[in-house]
C-alpha cells in the first residue's frame, strides 16, 4: 500500500503534539510494511532531525501558496503518481477533491467544545475565558475552508473515544466515519535515563532547583494553567520546599506570572516558565517529583502519558480524555476543585509506596503503542482502499 501524508507541519524546528503523532505513525506504519511519501511544499523544506530515520520518502511539490498546494498540486500527485490514499494529520489539509480516498486526524474539537460547554452551563462564560483569540474561530478552526474539510474527508481519526464522541456530535459527521486511534510517546521518552550528573547540569541550565512539581503542555488558557498555579500555591503551604516548572510553548502570556506574583510565589524561585524544550523534557519528567495538569478537557493530554511512561505520580483533570489515558494509575481530578487536587498532590508526594506508585503508572503507560496505533489506523486505510 502507497500513502501520501501531509507532512509540512515538519517543516518547524519545534515538534507539537501532531508532529510526534505523524512521525510516531509514520514510523510504525513503514514497519508494517507500508509504503510512506511525506509530502511538504517545495519551499518549506523539513526540518531534517524529524525524517532522518523514518525510511519513507520525502517529496518537495511546486508550491505557490497553501490553498494552491491543498486543493491543486496534492490532486495531481495524487493520480499522478499511483498513491493508494491520502492522509491529512494535523487537523486540515484535505483536498476537496481528490481520485483518491483521504484520511484526515482532527486531534480536538476545542473551539466547538468549549461553546458547548458554556452553553450547557458546565463552565461560566464567556467563551472568550476559555479560548481568547480562538474563540472567533477563522479559516482553520472553525470557518467555513476548514468544514468543507471534514466533509470531504473519506474518514476521520480522533485521538480518543472521547474526541470521536465530540466529533460525531458536535461536528455532526456520521459515527460510521470516525475512528479512535490512541496515540503514544514519541520514543525519546523511552530511552533509559540519562546518569544523574548529566540530569542535574541539565536543571542547572534551565534555572529549575528541586524537589518539584511539573506540568508540561502549553499556555493556552483553555489549559487551566492559572488553576495549576493557585493549587501549588495550596501544596506549597505544607511544602515549602517545593518548586513549580511549567513548560509551554511559543511564549508565556503576560496575565501567568501576574498571576504567579499575586499568589506569592516568585518567578525563578517559586516558579520556572520554560519553552520548547525538545530533548531536554525528557530530563526534566525524570527529575519532577510529580505531574500536574488541570486542563478544563483534553482529547488525550499527551503530556500526561509521558509523565506516566517516565514513572511519574499524575494528577490530571477527569474531564476529557484524562480517563481514558490515566485510567486507575493516575489520579483525576474535577478541574474545578482545586482544594482536592491540592490534596491528591501531596498524597503522591507523600505516600511511601512511591515505587509501587511508579510501578503501576509505568504499567499503565505501556499499554499504549505506536505499533497499536499503526494497526488500527491501517484497518481504516484498508477499508477505504478495498483491500
Amino acid at each position: 500500500m502507497r500513502i501520501a501524508f501531509d507532512a509540512r507541519s515538519l517543516a518547524s524546528p519545534v515538534m507539537r503534539g501532531w508532529d510526534r503523532y505523524t512521525t510516531g505513525l509514520v514510523r510504525a506504519l513503514v514497519d508494517l510494511g507500508v509504503e510512506v511519501s511525506l509530502l511538504h511544499r517545495d519551499a518549506h523544506p523539513l526540518h531534517p532531525t524529524h525524517v532522518a530515520d523514518l525510511d519513507c520518502e520525502v517529496v518537495g511539490l511546486p508550491d505557490r501558496g497553501g490553498l494552491w498546494w491543498e486543493q491543486v498540486t496534492v490532486p495531481r500527485t495524487l493520480r499522478a503518481r499511483g498513491f493508494d490514499l491520502y492522509h491529512a494529520p494535523a487537523e486540515h489539509g484535505v483536498p476537496l477533491h481528490a481520485t483518491r480516498p483521504r484520511v484526515l486526524t482532527i486531534h480536538s474539537a476545542t473551539v466547538h467544545s468549549y461553546v458547548d460547554l458554556v452553553r450547557r452551563g458546565v463552565l461560566q462564560g464567556p467563551v472568550q475565558a476559555y479560548l481568547g483569540k480562538d474563540a472567533k474561530g477563522g479559516w482553520s478552526a472553525t470557518g467555513l475552508y476548514w468544514r468543507l474539510q471534514v466533509r470531504a474527508a473519506d474518514h476521520i481519526l480522533t485521538p480518543s473515544r472521547f474526541c470521536r464522541a465530540e466529533v460525531v456530535n458536535l461536528l455532526g459527521v456520521p459515527e460510521d466515519h470516525v475512528t479512535a486511534t490512541p496515540l503514544a510517546v514519541h520514543r525519546q521518552f523511552l530511552r533509559q535515563p540519562s546518569p544523574p550528573s548529566v540530569r542535574e547540569r541539565v536543571l542547572e541550565e534551565l534555572g529549575v532547583r528541586s524537589p518539584y512539581l511539573l506540568y508540561v503542555g502549553g499556555y493556552e488558557p483553555h489549559k487551566n494553567v492559572p488553576g495549576v498555579l493557585r493549587v501549588f500555591a495550596t501544596v506549597q503551604q505544607q511544602r515549602p520546599d517545593l518548586t513549580i516548572v511549567l513548560v509551554g510553548s511559543k511564549s508565556v502570556p503576560g496575565d501567568l506570572p501576574a498571576c504567579a506574583q499575586s499568589l506569592g510565589l516568585s518567578e525563578g524561585d517559586d516558579v520556572v516558565f520554560l519553552l520548547d524544550l525538545g530533548t531536554r523534557l525528557t530530563d526534566l519528567y525524570d527529575g519532577a517529583a510529580a505531574f500536574l495538569t488541570l486542563s478544563w478537557r483534553e482529547s488525550f493530554c499527551l503530556p500526561a502519558l509521558e509523565a506516566m511512561t517516565r514513572g511519574l505520580p499524575v494528577v490530571c483533570s477527569s474531564w476529557g480524555a484524562g480517563p481514558e489515558v490515566a485510567g486507575d494509575a493516575g489520579m483525576l481530578m474535577d478541574p474545578r476543585d482545586e482544594g482536592a487536587a491540592a490534596a491528591a498532590v501531596l498524597h503522591v508526594l507523600s505516600t511511601e509506596r512511591r515505587n509501587e506508585l511508579r510501578d503501576r503508572v509505568r504499567q499503565r503507560a505501556a499499554m499504549f503503542s505506536w505499533t497499536k496505533t499503526a494497526q488500527q489506523t491501517l484497518r481504516v486505510y484498508n477499508r477505504l482502499v478495498g483491500k
